[in-house]
């Protein structure tokens, strides 16, 4: 200690002394517990008064922010919540999941009867904002046809959820490598209601591969709508995809987990700008349509 200088002692006190006032002055500093738990219970009070749906994530992915952290812009958010929300009320866009079989009718102007309606499967809804795209499968006279869209595409006219459902995965891409009868929809499938306040079903089907090559190495994925993925292969591509490659960490990866994850902070923000929105167009009688709604909450 003689040889420091006073002036050296007196910068590294006054150093200690701004961390420790920044410590005390943070909501997140351990040392303030109670600052926490009253952030915690100024979110569930929030949470009562907005009806927070759980599912927020599911119902409505395209309001999430983009896992890219770089990308997140909180004016390009706020002009693209602002387009989605007039489009959501000029077409009624129906809640559905990975899982459910959708019909959408868009314009074609080729076509004699201007429209085109196809039905199918939901197998991927992917993107955040005014890019959210969602893709549906059949099977079509032997052939497995795919079809993605845009959910703010201006020339979809019509969206219906025949049969709402869920999945054991939130991505059915494996669907592409199973069996056609897995993929086999009747395109004048009459609507199945769901009953309201119920809560949503979870399809448990599992599906069989057909025999490789896959499209991708299915096998490595952790699928749980996969059921024996091995069962219709032949010795000869049992040892040709023995498997060598160990992706197994990717569930311990947490801050992936973060990066693709939503907060609580978010989903309430956006929840309130929903219905704020509902409220200005239901009170100036422009429209009744209600844009903020879950079919498993008792609304």
């Amino acid at each position: 200690m003689s040889s420091l200088t006073l002036p050296y002692i007196t910068r590294l006190a006054r150093a200690a002394a701004v961390q420790l006032f920044a410590c005390r002055s943070s909501s997140v500093c351990p040392s303030q517990p109670a600052e926490a738990s009253r952030k915690q219970s100024t979110l569930k009070r929030k949470m009562e008064e907005l009806r927070h749906i759980p599912d927020f994530p599911l119902i409505y992915p395209d309001f999430l922010q983009s896992p890219v952290w770089n990308r997140r812009n909180a004016l390009k958010e706020e002009l693209e919540f602002q387009d989605m929300l007039e489009r959501r009320m000029h077409i009624d866009i129906p809640e559905f999941y990975v899982g459910s079989i959708v019909a959408v009718t868009t314009s074609e102007k080729f076509m004699g009867s201007k429209e085109h309606r196809f039905v199918g499967i939901c197998i991927r809804r992917e993107k955040q904002g005014l890019h959210h795209q969602f893709t549906l499968r059949n099977v079509v006279d032997g052939i497995g046809v795919e079809i993605l869209y845009d959910l703010y595409n201006p020339t979809i006219r019509k969206i219906e959820t025949l049969k709402l459902e869920k999945r054991l995965d939130t991505d059915l891409s494996y669907l592409v490598d199973a069996l056609p009868e897995y993929s086999t929809f009747d395109f004048h499938m009459e609507p199945i209601a769901h009953p309201a306040g119920t809560p949503v079903p979870i399809n448990p089907m599992k599906v069989k591969l057909r025999p490789p090559p896959w499209s991708r190495r299915w096998e490595l994925y952790d699928c749980k709508g996969i059921e024996g993925a091995w069962s219709q292969s032949t010795p000869y591509f049992k040892r040709k995809f023995h498997k060598t490659k160990m992706n197994d960490y990717l569930r311990y990866d947490l801050i992936a987990d973060y990066r693709v994850g939503s907060e609580l902070e978010h989903e309430l923000k956006v929840e309130e700008k929903m219905q704020r929105f509902e409220k200005e167009r239901h009170t100036a009688g422009l429209t009744r349509r209600r844009i903020f709604r879950s079919a498993s909450a008792s609304r």
